[in-house]
């Protein structure tokens, strides 16, 4: 049988709508095939099991946010413009994938090793880049005495817990007020890098 990329689409859409309710340990590979709409068997064809499933869907993330980093690390910035690009990445793939902080979440809790493994490969090193830069410019006097871990919690904290708590926040908010709700995430883009200003700029 030559696989689909159509219904291997839905199985992945279908995986992380039940990873993200029931976590990698609670999901069962019957309840993803019913999501997908698709018997049980067939699922096992595509994905040899839930394992491998996850790995699929967790690589795909870290792939996006690892592809986004490669093209603003190879360019020549200051670290006011890379943070500012960094915020760019990260709320245009949120926006478009708001499962995501809480699906990233769950796994640092369930697996850590298998994260860092990921990020050790795919985002940590540009990251290291980034701390000898701040270093640097602070050295220099060009930004504001801060501590570069500090300066990217600081940072990837006011990204990303609006999209963590979003699901929380559209269950207790009043219809009325969901259009509010999206266009608070929509601004973040400038919040953020106006925080980032303030913060370094001396």
């Amino acid at each position: 049988m030559v696989k689909d990329s159509n219904t291997e689409n839905r199985i992945v859409e279908a995986a992380r709508r039940v990873f993200l309710e029931k976590g990698m340990a609670g999901a069962r590979m019957q309840e993803i095939a019913d999501e997908a709409g698709i018997n049980k068997a067939l699922l096992h064809y595509y994905f040899r099991s839930k394992e491998k499933l996850f790995e699929h869907i967790f690589q795909e993330i870290v792939m996006r946010i690892s592809s986004g980093l490669k093209d603003i690390f190879v360019r020549d910035m200051t670290v006011l413009e890379r943070l500012n690009s960094i915020v760019d990445v990260y709320v245009d793939i949120l926006l478009e994938n708001r499962y995501m902080p809480l699906f990233v979440l769950n796994e640092m809790n369930q697996n850590p090793e298998r994260f860092v493994c990921l990020l050790q490969e795919h985002v940590i090193i540009h990251m290291k880049s980034l701390f000898e830069q701040i270093q640097e410019e602070v050295h220099l006097g060009k930004i504001k005495q801060v501590h570069p871990a500090h300066l990217l919690l600081h940072v990837l904290g006011l990204i990303i817990f609006p999209f963590a708590a979003y699901p929380l926040i559209t269950k207790i908010a009043q219809e009325e007020f969901k259009p509010f709700l999206m266009n608070f995430l929509n601004d973040r883009k400038k919040t953020v890098k106006q925080f980032i200003t303030d913060a370094l700029t001396p």
